[in-house]
């Protein structure tokens, strides 16, 4: 990775420094998940209301927001709720899906599906710092559904451009009809798919990526492969990039942390991994020690990102901006240019 110069656009260098630690690191909560959250706090989802949902995630974002740089919310369940709480503080970062999707994965071809009434304009209008797009991308499956995946990220990426948005793209690798996701084979080529993915979502211009980990922790030899895949990812991208949880058990995603760290990681945006206990009983009582767990869960991954990982600083010195941001810059600036 090479970080990339920002200097012309300051509404994304700041977008992008306001969901960074002051040392340069995503320490990232992610809270926009929609049916499956739900499905935690109930045995049975259809007993849940709108309301328990927010306040749900209302008690998660109070106790985990020490701990992060930002957090990254939905717009039915989040943003305009948890904003107005005050759940999000004035310095956490706000970050916002663009997509109306779960991770529920029918068979065949996916295409991404935006939120119906949600843009981002609104997304920018409503102080958001930068907007993520969950990416679902077989470019070696449907090449109509492909294509059209790739034109979904190339209108994303005019449209942030004119608003000085940045955007994050999380590229998902998914088994097509026929594939069997236990075969080595698959997984293997899924390896691959993951660094090939992020790779056409960075060529495509995007400003940052979230990553799934291009590997598997469960032996020493696939500890070995995900490192050096890691490291192939790493050195094929322009962007930062961070590593998503999946929903993987902690100790697991743990270990994934550090070994993308070591390769070039500048961070985490991670979801149910750290507080799937904290909204998966009933037990008021358990619910609180989960929350707690999560906040430690947190200051865990930050100690192991602070040592391994690789600080984003997109600033420049004063000289350099007065070079490239000359007298009268203002005047024909204009974000996508």
């Amino acid at each position: 990775m090479t970080t990339p110069d920002l200097t012309t656009d300051p509404g994304k260098l700041r977008g992008l420094t306001r969901v960074t630690s002051e040392d340069g690191f995503f320490l990232i909560c992610a809270l926009d998940h929609l049916s499956d959250f739900a499905e935690l706090l109930a045995p049975d989802p259809s007993t849940v209301g709108f309301a328990d949902v927010v306040r749900a995630k209302d008690a998660v974002i109070r106790a985990v927001a020490p701990s992060v740089t930002a957090v990254l919310l939905d717009a039915h369940y989040g943003i305009g709720h948890l904003t107005a709480s005050g759940a999000v503080p004035r310095d956490v970062g706000l970050m916002a899906s663009i997509e109306d999707e779960d991770y529920s994965i029918p068979e065949g071809p996916r295409r991404t599906r935006h939120r119906a009434g949600w843009s981002t304009r609104q997304i920018k209008l409503a102080g958001t710092d930068v907007a993520k797009l969950l990416w679902w991308y077989r470019p070696d499956g449907d090449p109509a559904t492909a294509e059209h995946q790739r034109q979904v990220v190339r209108d994303l990426v005019d449209e942030c451009a004119e608003l000085s948005l940045p955007l994050v793209v999380e590229p998902i690798w998914y088994p097509l009809p026929g594939e069997d996701p236990s075969s080595a084979e698959w997984k293997e080529r899924r390896v691959a798919g993951i660094i090939e993915s992020a790779v056409e979502a960075d060529r495509l211009g995007v400003d940052m990526l979230k990553v799934e980990f291009p590997g598997y922790v469960d032996t020493e030899q696939g500890r070995e492969a995900a490192a050096a895949a890691c490291k192939e990812l790493d050195s094929s991208v322009h962007v930062p990039w961070v590593i998503l949880s999946a929903g993987v058990g902690y100790e697991d995603f743990r270990t994934q942390v550090r070994i993308s760290a070591q390769a070039g990681a500048c961070g985490y945006l991670a979801g149910r991994s750290i507080w799937r206990d904290a909204v998966s009983t009933h037990d008021p009582a358990e619910r609180a020690q989960g929350i707690e767990q999560a906040r430690g869960r947190l200051d865990e991954l930050n100690a192991v990102i602070r040592e391994h990982g690789r600080p984003f600083l997109p600033g420049r010195s004063l000289d350099q901006a007065l070079d490239r941001l000359p007298e009268g810059w203002f005047h024909d600036w204009h974000p996508a240019v």
